[in-house]
């Protein structure tokens, strides 16, 4: 009896571990398949973001401007594996008039800096919602996210921006456009052998142009840090927006906006520091911790040595040598307040755009709120947003 009772109990035992752990099975299981479903998701969130990057997916230049909302954007369906996935596009009402205009009726991401050309002063480029579904079998995941076009709306004034004194020799053309002067400078220009400039000169005595230059590096509130901003690829041609933190010499054929800039260069300080040092004369802007001598805080040198063009913004510390055949359309500054010398020994031609100067701030289209997951009925999912 005592035996009998024994191995009930271990009978007893041992079907309540198989039945607890079948259940544990069965959870585990059903978690992995949603964490898989989460990844299938996420993995189809990165398809659509490297198609709307590409430039050549649905989301095309009038999507972004007025009159809203632009033309629907189609369902995109693909086959993942065993995942069946879909994507959704489309601009978010706006429902409460946020922006207080009426006459813009979807969300506009904010953008209240720029220039009077920029679209809209208060607002900007609409957000974008994509929702993307992965599915598989009785697994199904949603995830939603808001996107927006990377904006610099940098507000330069003239073809060349120049902090400092000029002096141009050789093979160097500088064009002005419309409303745009061909070149300002913070003190005396010269031109030698050739050098000429096609539009206004406008010399702005100890502009303050390097402070403002250095602050609209700071893209607003399109990115949550300049330090953010990438290096040039060592493989290609700089594009987008890209900050070489020291001195540049490879390719110069792309587009958006190019800084050449040594974070620890004040070109203030620095100019300061030079004339304390080697003049005798502390002048605004003068720091004693700070020393022009100090091999960290050189400018960064942006040398012309590769043939090609340019269609943006360049902001250099210094520009140096130009050696081979180069063209800039839309802006060129250069934030040193110490003389600048330049000479061209093959063609440089500098071409003031204003249309270019605004393009050139518009970047790949960013994550802007980071994807979550959307719980929704089935059929709430074919209606966007």
């Amino acid at each position: 009896m005592t035996a009998l009772g024994v191995l009930s109990v271990l009978t007893l035992l041992a079907t309540m571990s198989l039945m607890a752990g079948g259940a544990d099975l069965t959870l585990s299981t059903r978690l992995a398949r949603e964490r898989s479903a989460f990844y299938a998701a996420e993995s189809a969130l990165e398809t659509t973001m490297e198609e709307l990057v590409s430039g050549g997916g649905p989301v095309t230049e009038a999507s972004f401007h007025a009159p809203w909302p632009a033309p629907g954007i189609a369902v995109r369906r693909w086959q993942d594996g065993e995942w069946a996935c879909s994507r959704r596009i489309c601009l978010i009402p706006d429902v409460g008039d946020a922006d207080g205009e009426p006459a813009t009726t979807v969300m506009l991401f904010d953008r209240s800096f720029g220039h009077s050309a920029s679209p809209l002063l208060r607002g900007g480029y609409p957000l974008l919602q994509v929702l993307v579904t992965a599915q598989g079998g009785e697994s199904r995941q949603t995830v939603v996210t808001e996107v927006a076009p990377v904006t610099c709306a940098p507000a330069i004034t003239a073809a060349w921006a120049a902090a400092g004194p000029l002096d141009l020799t050789g093979d160097i053309r500088i064009v002005g456009a419309a409303a745009l002067p061909a070149l300002i400078a913070g003190g005396p220009v010269r031109f030698f052998d050739g050098a000429v400039i096609d539009g206004e000169l406008a010399p702005v005595p100890r502009s303050p142009l390097p402070a403002e230059v250095l602050r609209i590096l700071n893209p607003g509130g399109t990115l949550p840090r300049l330090e953010d901003l990438p290096e040039p690829s060592r493989a290609g041609n700089p594009e987008g927006l890209v900050w070489s933190r020291g001195d540049y010499s490879g390719p110069l054929d792309g587009k958006g906006i190019f800084i050449v800039h040594n974070p620890a260069f004040d070109p203030v300080k620095y100019e300061a520091s030079k004339l304390a040092i080697e003049e005798g004369v502390p002048g605004e802007g003068y720091d004693p911790g700070y020393s022009h001598l100090d091999p960290s805080r050189q400018p960064a040198r942006l040398e012309m040595i590769s043939s090609g063009s340019f269609s943006g913004v360049i902001i250099a510390d210094v520009v140096g040598s130009a050696t081979a055949p180069f063209t800039l359309t839309g802006a060129l500054v250069t934030l040193t307040r110490s003389a600048l010398s330049l000479t061209a020994s093959a063609p440089l031609r500098i071409i003031g755009s204003r249309v270019v100067i605004e393009r050139s701030g518009r970047g790949a289209l960013s994550v802007r709120v980071g994807f979550r997951p959307v719980t929704v009925a089935s059929e709430r999912l074919d209606e966007c947003p």
